[in-house]
């Protein structure tokens, strides 16, 4: 069992760490939302289609192709001393021929979607796929030496880098391939100075029993998240063939829009795992935990969603182009989706760290094949707007995320969350809808009648005051 002054302890450091990664976090989101505005106020939806679904198709293609071998090479409590060495081998030999594979396979990514210039477009991109599989065998050690500051570095300059190459291009007329070449310049400045900071001897073999055994500890963790990253392809393989570029592109935009502002779901994510992994052994503890970190997820991301969303008629216009507009009412269905995601979120993190993967992969299939076939069914009636109501369509596989937790821990307290979604959806999803003035007047009602309601909501700011006066250990 945990003491109260340890689980404070532990509690402020949760909160200490939350707050720094949120304010770089914050930077990070503010730079990028800045080049996303240039790029596609500049392309148009069609362009910016041809930009998404090559991004989509490259993203799920990393987060696929590394078979989590990172992932083992940061959890595994102990490692042979040439592991790196024999992980960057086989990233280097399986990330080769698997470049070549897609090279020869782009085709086909042309021919499902009826859109050729993709093919063209992929081809540019296929070794960018090696180089991040190269950077990420020196990052994930760095990570596992808690070198936080020295990854978040490299990887803003290299972020940086891709601006300062996209942005200049699309504004002299290079079309999609400015963002394409923004993308090469980032990963091979990413390899680059990730092998600076942390150098692994390159090799071509490796061991095959250290390999395979790493392979099977990894892919249990990151198969789950293989199933969920099929969602990537949705906009590349369902949205661009059945709805066309334009529809695509503004699809992307309203995803963009909700992973930018949503961005701070992603502190509590990093630090929830690892934290929530301390209290496996006390049910009472973790499922405090989760109730109050579905609250924390909940207030990260709920308000800024409403805010844009009564703001989004005259925002997206001034700084998109009206022909973006669409795109608002696109992202009211995928925030309220994300919002939700971003609650359940925590339980995907005590069931990880409870070592519980399958629960895991058992919702994201549900999810995704209610998704898809939503998707599917619904892009050629509604256009654009299919992808969006696809995503309210795929909502009831969340019973499976409470059910795997309920008997893990017991049930959490949804009290606060449940009405925090509420006071939320109203504005978000009537804010494109009403004048500015009258959905902001909604809002302000809204949040106001929630925490009059919600003692237990209006403690949370001086929580996170107080977390941020303790006095930080000295080292």
């Amino acid at each position: 069992m945990h003491t109260n002054q340890s689980l404070k302890t532990l509690k402020n450091k949760v909160l200490q760490g939350g707050i720094y990664l949120t304010i770089r976090q914050l930077a990070a989101s503010a730079l990028s939302l800045v080049s996303v505005l240039v790029i596609a106020r500049v392309l148009g939806p069609e362009n910016y289609g041809v930009v998404v679904s090559a991004a989509f198709i490259l993203y799920f293609t990393f987060w696929t192709a590394k078979c989590g071998l990172d992932v083992y090479s940061i959890r595994q409590p102990t490692l042979p001393k040439d592991a790196a060495e024999q992980i960057l081998a086989f990233y280097n030999t399986a990330g080769i021929g698997l470049c070549v594979l897609l090279w020869f396979a782009t085709p086909l990514v042309g021919a499902w979607t009826g859109q050729s210039v993709l093919v063209e477009v992929l081809r540019w991109l296929v070794p960018v796929i090696w180089l991040e599989m190269v950077a990420s065998a020196s990052i994930a050690m760095m990570e596992r030496e808690l070198r936080f500051p020295q990854v978040g570095l490299v990887e803003t300059l290299a972020q940086v880098s891709n601006y300062a190459v996209s942005v200049p291009l699309v504004l002299l007329n290079w079309g999609y391939w400015g963002p394409i070449a923004g993308f090469v310049v980032q990963f091979t400045l990413l390899a680059v100075m990730a092998s600076v900071c942390y150098p692994i001897a390159w090799r071509w073999r490796w061991q095959p029993q250290f390999i395979s055994s790493a392979l099977r500890s990894g892919l249990a963790y990151s198969g789950s998240n293989l199933i969920w990253n099929f969602k990537t392809l949705t906009v590349p393989l369902v949205v661009s063939r059945l709805g066309g570029l334009e529809a695509a592109g503004i699809v992307g935009i309203a995803i963009r829009l909700s992973d930018q502002l949503g961005m701070l779901r992603i502190v509590i994510a990093r630090l929830s795992i690892s934290t929530l992994a301390k209290l496996l052994g006390d049910t009472d503890a973790l499922r405090r935990a989760i109730s109050r970190g579905i609250i924390y997820q909940g207030l990260l991301v709920g308000p800024v969603f409403a805010l844009f969303s009564c703001c989004a008629n005259w925002i997206v216009p001034l700084m998109f182009g009206k022909s973006w507009l669409p795109s608002t009412q696109v992202f009211t269905f995928v925030a309220l989706a994300t919002l939700l995601y971003t609650v359940f979120n925590m339980h995907i993190s005590a069931l990880y760290a409870a070592g519980h993967n399958r629960d895991v992969a058992r919702f994201n299939a549900i999810y995704i094949s209610l998704f898809w076939l939503a998707a599917w069914l619904l892009l050629p009636v509604l256009g654009a707007w299919g992808y969006g109501v696809a995503e309210l369509f795929a909502l009831p596989s969340f019973l499976a995320l409470h059910f795997s937790i309920t008997r893990l821990c017991g049930a959490p307290d949804y009290g606060d969350a449940i009405c925090l979604i509420i006071a939320t959806a109203i504005p978000l999803l009537a804010g494109p809808w009403l004048p500015f003035y009258i959905s902001l007047s909604l809002l302000v009602a809204s949040y106001s009648i929630l925490f009059l309601a919600r003692p237990t909501l209006r403690s949370i700011p001086l929580e996170l005051y107080a977390a941020w006066k303790t006095p930080k250990p000295a080292k």
